[in-house]
């Protein structure tokens, strides 16, 4: 699944003779199908991306707001597609659902803070006796990253409790 920019993705599919783009834009409470495409070049066009960059960060701030037009949603549905929210696809239970949101918090909670202190994710790695790559990773919510690392990194830029508690509320 390349990567084409921060929580957006290109999967291909391949069907009999064809293959298909899908671009698609992950949030933590829905996936945004951006473009479904045949993929007839090993590149996707740099014009697209301009695009849809543009009108990601439009629509960013307001992404609540952002619903899948009614008359599309039933065509999609009519033809055997499933609708729903991210927690649906990926068949999470509510805890599951919950943990993520308590991660990705924390995640967010550690790059403001970060950046508040005019620190580069070097030299947060430093303070932590810990790599670039991994701070890099705790930043984007990686799986990998667990929960204690996260807090335990909070608390060394200087977090207290209360700050903590704010960003997981």
């Amino acid at each position: 699944m390349p990567s084409i920019g921060p929580s957006c993705h290109e999967l291909r599919v391949n069907d009999e003779n064809l293959t298909w783009r899908i671009i698609y834009r992950i949030y933590k409470d829905a996936i945004l199908i951006l473009e479904v495409f045949e993929k007839r070049t090993a590149k996707i066009g740099y014009q697209y991306l301009q695009t849809e960059s543009r009108r990601l960060r439009s629509g960013h701030q307001r992404r609540r707001k952002i619903a899948m037009d009614k008359t599309k949603r039933k065509a999609l549905e009519k033809k055997g597609f499933k609708v729903g929210s991210v927690d649906e696809f990926l068949g999470l239970s509510k805890e599951e659902a919950e943990y993520i949101d308590l991660k990705l918090a924390l995640s967010q909670s550690l790059v403001q803070t970060r950046k508040q202190k005019h620190l580069t994710q070097a030299q947060l790695a430093k303070m932590l006796k810990s790599s670039q790559s991994r701070v890099a990773k705790m930043e984007k919510g990686d799986p990998t990253v667990s929960v204690d690392l996260l807090v335990k990194s909070l608390l060394a830029l200087g977090a207290d409790k209360k700050s903590i508690a704010k960003a997981i509320a």
